[in-house]
């Protein structure tokens, strides 16, 4: 059973590491986000293909934690900073995406009324067409 779950989660791991490389490739995933991704499907392709050797020696001698549910918390806890981190650079991207829509609406309108105001300005601009 272990080593069947070994395997799902390496698979797992190795999809993760491919669709983020497609990403990246495809332009639709920018390196510095890239960043966060590559890292835990690598850690948790390193993790599948050995876990009783993590466990056992090197997560206890950095972090001083025995129990895997202890572990499972760690790694609920990076994920969820990771979580964290794209919804402040959502809200950010939101804010400047709404400031823009505003500013653009705004250029419109005085265009407008600046068309309004010089009339022989439309048939400077068609002629030039």
């Amino acid at each position: 059973m272990l080593i069947q779950f070994q395997v799902i989660i390496a698979m797992l791991s190795l999809a993760l590491l491919l669709i983020t490389f497609e990403l990246i490739r495809k332009e639709r995933l920018r390196e510095e986000y890239s960043i966060l991704w590559l890292f835990t499907g690598g850690a948790t392709f390193i993790f599948s293909l050995s876990p009783e050797f993590f466990l056992s020696k090197f997560i206890t001698r950095i972090t001083g934690l025995y129990y895997l549910s202890a572990v499972v918390v760690m790694v609920f806890l990076f994920l969820l900073l990771i979580v964290l981190h794209f919804s402040v650079v959502i809200s950010k991207l939101t804010d400047r995406n709404k400031e823009l829509a505003q500013r653009h609406a705004l250029l419109e309108l005085e265009f407008k009324e600046f068309k309004k105001n010089f009339p022989s300005y439309k048939t400077l601009s068609s002629e030039r067409d």
